[in-house]
């Protein structure tokens, strides 16, 4: 009977890849949250699906229904991995189920006619016996893990948006099932915040980042009110601090507690949860290349600023219509083509007056014109900084490059300040 068996597993080790693509195949389509997995995630559930079945024709060619220490060590350090990302107990459960059924079937399809009754019974007995073990290893320390993150809260929320910014999260469910056990309500398009001392010899102390957190009027991280549910995260990265946050909080908000806090940073406003890893990316490198006059005026810099930067360091994630949308903001509507054209005037050729010449306009509605431009796009055009990122964006603007739209946030006037 044992030599049956042993004949037939030596054909199927010869198709096992075969085999594991279709039980991966499977388990994507029965399962929703699998789907959303690519790239390493998706490599692992295929390594781990491979090594599961060859393992279980291994048991049943031998006549073994237990697996051994080693086994058990595995399948619980799968089930640490799992609870760590944030999928779903039932769902990995699920996925051990459905790869199974696959192979049963294919033993019974492919090899009926070889096989013994008493074979094929031996075969879902030891499949059960297989399945009962892993699910008792998995939740096992899937429990354990859990309870590990969930005891420190903000560990946990640390946790959750190193994930983000990593680009470690795996589906909007995955996200949806982190924040409920987390007890978070985080918005779909967050404010993301990466900000370091100003000066590079300071130490950003845990001190200064909760008081930048209380001074937005949020929640620091290790208190103990629970109630309402948070929807801000904080973690760090050796001197940056990143906070994610409402939407609701506006730049100005941000700009004076940092100045307060001698504080320098980069606010990309209503980005696309799904988005946050570029958003980090394009920030965090706003700030290592942002020269001194780009603080002047505000403590804080904008999605305008960052992709200028991107643009002026030719970083290969520079998006030209972005740095157009994100600077001009309301000026490129058409109601307000003749301010973009007196802003456009004033910064050809350096004052009020031969910009009204220019266009044929008393020098009183030029000026009106230009103080209605700072108040739309929140840039001073008399600031060198300010006006090198306005007449880039007009520039762009009439040469109408195209731009790669990368980094998902939501809204033309999301950057505008106030």
């Amino acid at each position: 009977m044992l030599s049956a068996r042993g004949a037939v597993v030596a054909k199927i080790e010869s198709e096992l890849g075969t085999v594991v693509a279709t039980a991966v195949d499977a388990i994507r389509e029965a399962i929703p949250v699998y789907r959303a997995l690519h790239g390493p995630q998706l490599a692992d559930v295929e390594a781990i699906a491979y090594w599961s079945l060859r393992r279980l024709m291994t048991l049943w060619a031998d006549g073994d229904h237990g697996i051994d220490d080693a086994d058990h060590g595995r399948f619980r350090a799968i089930g640490a991995a799992r609870a760590s990302d944030g999928r779903p107990l039932t769902d990995v459960l699920r996925a051990y189920r459905v790869a199974s059924s696959v192979f049963v079937r294919h033993v019974t399809v492919s090899y009926l006619g070889e096989l013994d009754p008493p074979d094929i019974a031996d075969l879902s007995l030891g499949v059960l016996d297989a399945i009962d073990a892993i699910s008792e290893e998995i939740i096992g320390a899937y429990v354990v893990v859990r309870e590990q993150l969930t005891s420190n809260r903000a560990q946990a929320h640390a946790a959750l948006l190193d994930d983000l910014v990593a680009g470690r999260h795996s589906s909007s469910g995955v996200l949806a099932d982190r924040t409920r056990e987390l007890d978070l309500e985080l918005p779909t398009h967050p404010n993301l915040l990466v900000a370091r001392p100003t000066e590079s010899h300071r130490t950003l102390s845990d001190d200064t980042v909760e008081a930048l957190i209380v001074a937005l009027g949020l929640v620091p991280p290790d208190s103990g009110d629970r109630s309402p549910r948070r929807g801000h995260l904080c973690t760090r990265r050796d001197q940056n601090a990143i906070l994610l946050l409402p939407n609701r909080i506006e730049r100005f908000e941000v700009d004076a507690a940092c100045r307060a806090l001698m504080l320098r940073g980069c606010l990309i406003q209503k980005s696309a949860i799904g988005a946050i890893s570029s958003s980090w990316r394009l920030a965090g490198e706003a700030l290592d290349t942002a020269p001194p006059h780009a603080f002047e005026l505000d403590a804080v810099l904008d999605a305008g600023d960052a992709q200028l930067l991107a643009l002026l360091t030719a970083r290969p994630n520079a998006d030209t219509s972005a740095v157009v949308t994100a600077v001009l903001g309301p000026l490129i509507e058409s109601a307000n083509a003749h301010i973009l054209e007196g802003l456009s005037a004033f910064i050809a050729t350096g004052t009020a007056t031969a910009a009204a010449a220019q266009l044929h306009v008393h020098p009183q509605t030029l000026r009106y014109r230009l103080r209605r431009a700072q108040e739309l796009t929140g840039r001073d055009p008399r600031s060198a900084w300010h006006r090198l990122a306005l007449d880039t964006a007009i520039q762009l603007r009439q040469l109408g490059l195209p731009g790669s739209a990368e980094f998902g946030v939501a809204g033309g006037h999301a950057h505008t300040r106030p």
